[in-house]
C-alpha cells in the first residue's frame, strides 16, 4: 500500500485505453462472472462477498468486535467482504466456519507488509462461495493441525496465498464422505504450500472432488505434495524437495481418481528420497493423464529437468495412464520452464513477500534449504510492518482517495455495490482487483481459455451384483466361558476381518494382541488377569459400525473386561454408559495402552458389544474372568430331551436339573452342522421360534449355574416342514466324481426351491439306506469311509413341503488304503530378505499338499499360515517388527495330516545400512540430518559423539532427524544405524558439524556469495571481516570478535545501501549477526 495513490492514477489512465477482460469460458453463459480477473479452473466462478456488506478487521485481539475471528464467525445471510485496516501478524484462536456462504477475505487490503494468520487454524466446513486472496496462514509447532482446512465446501477459490508450518497438513481440501463427495468446484492458484513441520510434514490432502491446482509451489514437505483423489487438474505447479513422496496418486485407496498432471516442474532436493519419481503411490483405481512435465532428479544445483514421460511415475505402484486429457475447465497452460519462472516470481502472498516466502523462493531457485521441524529453524515468525490503513470515511472498503479518483462518494457506503464501469464487478471488487493486478505476470491472460468441451464425468460403475447368499456357516468360536461368539463386522472387509477373531485360553505377556497383526505383543497385563480366557479381535474390525459387533453367551458368572485403546476419545456409549473404568491397563509393544472397563454378568447372560468408535486406533478386545470359581457346576445332565413341531415353532422339553440356575440351548441343523448356543431359559422347556421350514434341526441342552456348565444332553432331531405344501422334486443326475481310499465325492443337479439335501448310504444295494449327512449345495464329500469297500448312495431333497423321494442309486468302490504321509524333512532356507522368507523341503511320497505353520520368536504356539501344492513356500507376510520366525511343515492327503516336521528357525535380517548421511541444516543449538534408507528398517537410531563420548539421541521414523539437544559452539560427529526387531545395521557414514550462531552466519554468507545475493566489493569485505570474527572467537578474544562483528554490521548496512546485498541476504545476515552479538556478550 506504500506510494499507492500514484500507482492507482497510472492504472486508471491505462484502463481508459485497455478494456477490462470479461469471462468467455462458456459462450452460452455470459451471465457467469469470474470471481476476479485471473481466476481459472473449477472455482473460477466463486461469488464471494459480491454485492454484500463490508467488515473491517481492526483488532489484534483473539475474539470480539473487529477481530478476524469475529469477521468470519458472525457472517450471516448477507454476503460479506472482509478487509484489513491492520497489518502484520494476527494471532487467532481456532476458527471454525460452518455453514457459511458468500465470503471474500481480501488480504490485499492489509497495510504495511500484509497480514499473517498465526496461533491456530481456520476450518471451513459445509461452506460455499468463498474467495481468499493474498493471505498467509502459518501455524507453528505449538498447535497440532492443518494451517487451513476445507471440508464439504463448494465454489471456492484461493489465490496468491501462503501456507506453512502446519503440523498435520499445510492445506487440506477434502470431502468427509468419499462415496458422496460434497467438496466441488474449487481452485487453488498462485499459492505457496511450504515447510510442513516434522514429524508429519505434509503439503496437504486435495481429495474429492473437482479441484484445480495451477501455478502453485510445493516446497520442503516430506509427503503429500499433494495427495490427490477424485477429479483434479494439476497444471503448471512447481514441486521442490519432497522428502518421501511428491504427487501422490491416490495412495493405498480404493477411491477412484482422475488426474491431469500437465506442465509441472518437479525438482528433487536434499531430502528427496526417490528423486527419479514425480508421481507415486498410484494404483489401479487412479487414472492419470501425464503430459509435458519436467523432473530434475540430479540434485546438482542447476535447473536441468527433462521430460521422462511415464518413467517419472513410480514403477512399483503405477497409476493407469490415459492418452487423452480429462475435460476439466481450461487454464492458461504454459511450458514448464515458463511456469517455473512465473511461479517463483509471483506465487504466494506476493504483493509484499515476507521473509519466509522469500527464503523458500530462494531455496527453490538455488536448490538449497531443507525440510524443517520447527519454525525457529528458519528464524521463526518475521516482524512485519503493520502499516497504516488509508482513510475510509464511509467504511465501504474503498479508501476516500480512490473513491474520489473514480468519481464515487466517500461518504456514501452504498456505492460500494454499484457498477460504475459496467463490467459486472461491483465498485468494491474493482478496487480489490486493482490492488491485486500487479501480482500476475506481465502478459499473462486475465481470463481462462474458451472451453466448449463436454465436462468429463466419471463413469458410473455398474454396482457389483448382489452376492449369492453365503450359506457357508461361520466357524464356531467358543471357549469355556464364552459360548457361540458371533462377530458381525459390517465393514467392507467384514467377513475377512471376522475370520481373524478367536477365543483364546490362558492370557499371557507375549501373546499376540490381534488376529490380523503379527507384530503386536502384550508387554504388561495386571496379575489378576493373567491366565484368563479372552477374545482376540482383529484390528481392522475397528472400521465396523455394527451395534452388535461381537456377541456371546456366558456359561458361568463372569466379570467381562473390555480393553479399549486409551487414545480413543470419546469412548463408545455402549462402553462408557454400562461398563466401569477399573483404572487398570494393558500395554503392548507398539506401545499402545488399553484401558480396562468391567461389568459383571451372571451365567446365561447374552453379552452384546458395539463398535470401536474410532477407525484409526486399535480395536478393543475382551477378557473373561469367572467370579465363582469355587462353585461346582451342575453334576446332573438334562435328560429326556424331546423336540416337537408346534405350529411355527419347535417345542423342546427335558427333565429338570436341581442344581441348574439356567439352561443353555444348543442347536445344529442341516444348514450348519456346529452346535451353537442360541438361547437360555430358567425352565426345562423352550420354544424355538427362529426355525425355518425345510430344515432339519438337532438340539442339545446343558445346565448352568454360577460355577459353570454341565455336560450336554443327548441330542433330539426334528425335520421342520409344512405338510400342506408340495414336496420337492427328487434329485437327478447323481454322479460320483471322485473316489479315493476313504473319500467319495458326489454331485447332482440343483433342485428348484431346495433348502438342503440328505445323503443316504448303504453297503448293500438292496439293504437299508442310512442318512449320513445333509448338504445345502448339490454336492457332498463323504469322508471318512472304509477303503476297498463298495458304497451305494441315494439323495433326497428337503424343502418347505417336506422331503422328496430318494434318487436313483449310484455306487463306487473305494481304493486300497494308503498311509498318512510321512513327516516332511530337509527343511532349508532359500532367499531371505526383510520382506520375504523362502523355505524349501523334500518331496513326500503320497502327499497331496503341505500345510505351513509358523510362530514368531516371541510366540509360543505355531499357527497355520498357508497351504501349498509345492515343496517350497515364500512367506511374504513377515514383519520387521519380529526378530524372526520358526516354521514347521506337515504333509497332507485324504487320510489326514502328518505330524509337524522339525522346525527351521530363520532370523529376520538386520536392515540395510543407511547411506548418504548429510547435514541439512545447522542452528545455534540444533542440527538437521538426512540420509538414504536402504530397506528393512522400522526406525533409524541416531548417535552423536562429542569429546570422545557417544550418546544415543533417539530414533526417526522417516529419513530425516533434528537434534535439538545440541549445545552452542560444540563440534559433534553424527552417524545413523537402521534398526528393526533383529537389531541394528552397520554404521552409516559419519558427518561432523559445529553448532552456534557463528557457524550459521558463516554458512549463510557462503550460500549468499554462491547464489550472488552478495556481489561486488561486499563479497570480500564481509567475508574477510567474518573471518576475523571467527579467528578471535577461536582464540577466546570475545571483545575483539565483537568489534569485528560490529564492523561486519556496518559493512552490511553499507552494502545494502549500494544494492550489493539482496533484501533476503540482508535480513538473514542481520538477524544472525545480532544473535551472535548477544551470544558473545554473554560469554
Amino acid at each position: 500500500m506504500k506510494s499507492f495513490f500514484p500507482f492507482l492514477l497510472c492504472f486508471v489512465v491505462c484502463l481508459t485505453f485497455f478494456p477490462v477482460f470479461q469471462s468467455n469460458v462458456f459462450a452460452a453463459e455470459e451471465e457467469e462472472l469470474l470471481a476476479f480477473p485471473g481466476a481459472e479452473g473449477f472455482g473460477q466462478y466463486a461469488k464471494g462477498g459480491r454485492g454484500g456488506e463490508v467488515y473491517h478487521v481492526t483488532s489484534y485481539d483473539l475474539k470480539g468486535p473487529g477481530t478476524f475471528h469475529d469477521a468470519l464467525t458472525t457472517a450471516g445471510d448477507t454476503p460479506r467482504t472482509i478487509v484489513f485496516d491492520i497489518g502484520g501478524n494476527i494471532t487467532i484462536p481456532q476458527i471454525i466456519v460452518r455453514n457459511k456462504a458468500n465470503i471474500t477475505i481480501a488480504g490485499q487490503t492489509a497495510p504495511g507488509d500484509g497480514v499473517t494468520i498465526k496461533g491456530n487454524n481456520v476450518r471451513f466446513i459445509d461452506s460455499n462461495n468463498i474467495i481468499i486472496r493474498y493471505m498467509r496462514f502459518r501455524l507453528g509447532k505449538s498447535i497440532s493441525d492443518d494451517a487451513l482446512y476445507f471440508e464439504d465446501s463448494q465454489n471456492v477459490i484461493i489465490d496468491h496465498s501462503s501456507f506453512s508450518w502446519g503440523t498435520d497438513e499445510n492445506l487440506s481440501i477434502l470431502s468427509k464422505n468419499y462415496e458422496n463427495p460434497e467438496s466441488k468446484n474449487i481452485t487453488v492458484q498462485w499459492s505457496i504450500i511450504s515447510e510442513g513441520l516434522l514429524t508429519h510434514s505434509m503439503g496437504g490432502l486435495i481429495e474429492m472432488n473437482t479441484i484445480t491446482m495451477h501455478h502453485n509451489l510445493y516446497a520442503h514437505n516430506n509427503d503429500r505434495n499433494p495427495k490427490t483423489k477424485g477429479q483434479i487438474d494439476f497444471v503448471n505447479n512447481v514441486v521442490y524437495n519432497w522428502g518421501g513422496y511428491p504427487y501422490v496418486a491416490g495412495g493405498e485407496s480404493g477411491t477412484k481418481g482422475y488426474g491431469n498432471v500437465e506442465g509441472n516442474y518437479f525438482i528433487a532436493g536434499i531430502n528427496s528420497a526417490n528423486p527419479e519419481y514425480a508421481v507415486v503411490r498410484g494404483n489401479e483405481n487412479y487414472s492419470l493423464y501425464l503430459h509435458n512435465n519436467r523432473i530434475d532428479s540430479n540434485k546438482n544445483g542447476v535447473l536441468d529437468g527433462t521430460d521422462t514421460g511415464t518413467d517419472m511415475m513410480e514403477a512399483e505402484r503405477p497409476s493407469v495412464i490415459v492418452e487423452d486429457r480429462f475435460a476439466y475447465p481450461l487454464t492458461n497452460v504454459e511450458e514448464p520452464e515458463a511456469a517455473y519462472e512465473h511461479v517463483l516470481d509471483y506465487a504466494g502472498s506476493s504483493l509484499i513477500r515476507d521473509r519466509v516466502d522469500q527464503k523458500v523462493i530462494h531455496d527453490v531457485r538455488n536448490q538449497t534449504g531443507a525440510i524443517i521441524g520447527h519454525e525457529q529453524d528458519v528464524g521463526g515468525f518475521p516482524d512485519l510492518d503493520k502499516g497504516k490503513a488509508l482513510k475510509d470515511t464511509d467504511q465501504d472498503g474503498m479508501p476516500d482517495e480512490w473513491e474520489l479518483a473514480k468519481g464515487l462518494d466517500p461518504n456514501n457506503p452504498a456505492d460500494r455495490n454499484g457498477d460504475k464501469n459496467g463490467n459486472g464487478y461491483t465498485n468494491l471488487e474493482v478496487y480489490l482487483n486493482e490492488l491485486a493486478s500487479s501480482a500476475f505476470p506481465e502478459g499473462y491472460p486475465m481470463e481462462p481459455p474458451v472451453w466448449d468441451e463436454d465436462p468429463f464425468v466419471p463413469p458410473v460403475e455398474e454396482p457389483d451384483p448382489e452376492p449369492e447368499p453365503d450359506d457357508e456357516p461361520l466357524p464356531l468360536l467358543e471357549g469355556t466361558l464364552a459360548k457361540n461368539v458371533i462377530v458381525h463386522d459390517n465393514s467392507g472387509n467384514g467377513k475377512e476381518n471376522a475370520s481373524k477373531w478367536s477365543v483364546e485360553k490362558n492370557l499371557q505377556i507375549g501373546d499376540l494382541v490381534a488376529g490380523d497383526r503379527d507384530g503386536y505383543h502384550f508387554t504388561s497385563i495386571p496379575d489378576t488377569l493373567l491366565g484368563v480366557e479372552w477374545i482376540r479381535s482383529a484390528v481392522n474390525s475397528r472400521s465396523a459400525s455394527s451395534d452388535d459387533l461381537v456377541s456371546f453367551y456366558l456359561a458361568a458368572d463372569t466379570d467381562v473386561y473390555v480393553a479399549h485403546d486409551s487414545r480413543v476419545s470419546p469412548k463408545p456409549k455402549w462402553l462408557s454408559e454400562h461398563y466401569e473404568n477399573t483404572g487398570q491397563t494393558i500395554v503392548d509393544d507398539q506401545p499402545v495402552t488399553f484401558e480396562l472397563y468391567k461389568k459383571n454378568y451372571t451365567a446365561g447372560s447374552h453379552v452384546v458389544m458395539g463398535p470401536n468408535n474410532n477407525t484409526k486406533r486399535m480395536n478393543y478386545f475382551v477378557l473373561l474372568k469367572p467370579t465363582a470359581p469355587d462353585t461346582e457346576p451342575p453334576a446332573d445332565i438334562p435328560a429326556d430331551l424331546k423336540a416337537e413341531m408346534n405350529g411355527e415353532d419347535v417345542s423342546l422339553n427335558w427333565s429338570a436339573v436341581s442344581q441348574a440356575e439356567q439352561y443353555l440351548i444348543y442347536r445344529a441343523s442341516s444348514k450348519d452342522p456346529s452346535f451353537r448356543a442360541i438361547a437360555t431359559t430358567e425352565q426345562p422347556a423352550y420354544q424355538d421360534d427362529t426355525v425355518e421350514l425345510g430344515v432339519t434341526y438337532q438340539y442339545k441342552i446343558s445346565a448352568i449355574n454360577a460355577g459353570g456348565e454341565s455336560e450336554h444332553s443327548d441330542q433330539a432331531e426334528i425335520f421342520f416342514y409344512d405338510p400342506n405344501q408340495p414336496k420337492p422334486a427328487t434329485p437327478s443326475g447323481v454322479t460320483i466324481t471322485e473316489t479315493k481310499s476313504i473319500t467319495v465325492m458326489l454331485e447332482w443337479q440343483q433342485v428348484e426351491n431346495a433348502i438342503s439335501y440328505s445323503i443316504y448310504r448303504s453297503t448293500d444295494p438292496n439293504g437299508e439306506f442310512t442318512k449320513v449327512a445333509n448338504s445345502t449345495t448339490p454336492s457332498y464329500m463323504d469322508k471318512p469311509v472304509e477303503a476297498s469297500t463298495t458304497y451305494y448312495y441315494k439323495i433326497s431333497t428337503a424343502s418347505t413341503g417336506g422331503e422328496s423321494a430318494l434318487s436313483e442309486v449310484v455306487s463306487t468302490t473305494t481304493e486300497e488304503a494308503i498311509e498318512i504321509p510321512k513327516v516332511p524333512t530337509g527343511l532349508t532356507a532359500g532367499e531371505i530378505t526383510t520382506s520375504a522368507f523362502e523355505i524349501n523341503w523334500e518331496d513326500v511320497a503320497e502327499a497331496e499338499s503341505y500345510n505351513v505353520y509358523r510362530k514368531t520368536n516371541e510366540d509360543g504356539d505355531y499357527r497355520q499360515i498357508s497351504s501349498t501344492d509345492e515343496s517350497a513356500y515364500i512367506d511374504e507376510s513377515v514383519s520387521i517388527s519380529d526378530t524372526g520366525y520358526s516354521y514347521k511343515i506337515t504333509a497332507v492327503n485324504e487320510m489326514g495330516e502328518s505330524n509337524l516336521s522339525e522346525a527351521i528357525a530363520i532370523k529376520m535380517p538386520v536392515p540395510g545400512t543407511p547411506t548418504e548421511l548429510r547435514v541439512t541444516m545447522i542452528g545455534n543449538n540444533f542440527v538437521g540430518l538426512a540420509w538414504k534408507s536402504n530397506g528393512g528398517a522400522n526406525q533409524y537410531n541416531v548417535y552423536r559423539e562429542a569429546d570422545g563420548e557417544v550418546e544415543y539421541l533417539g530414533y526417526a521414523k522417516v529419513d530425516t532427524f533434528y537434534d535439538r539437544t545440541a549445545e552452542p559452539n560444540v563440534t559433534y560427529t553424527y552417524y545413523i544405524k537402521a534398526a528393526n526387531a533383529s537389531g541394528e545395521s552397520e554404521t552409516s557414514n559419519v558427518v561432523e558439524v559445529t553448532t552456534g550462531y557463528l557457524t550459521v552466519l558463516t554458512n549463510h554468507m557462503e550460500e549468499y556469495v554462491r547464489t550472488e545475493d552478495i556481489t561486488g566489493t561486499a563479497v570480500s569485505q564481509l567475508t574477510n571481516t567474518l573471518k576475523q570474527v571467527k579467528h578471535h572467537v577461536e582464540r577466546g578474544s570475545t571483545n575483539q570478535a565483537q568489534k569485528f562483528l560490529a564492523k561486519f554490521s556496518k559493512q552490511l548496512d553499507k552494502a545494502e545501501g549500494r544494492e550489493n546485498v539482496s533484501p533476503l541476504a540482508y535480513a538473514y545476515l542481520t538477524h544472525y549477526s545480532e544473535a551472535l552479538k548477544k551470544q558473545l556478550k554473554n560469554l
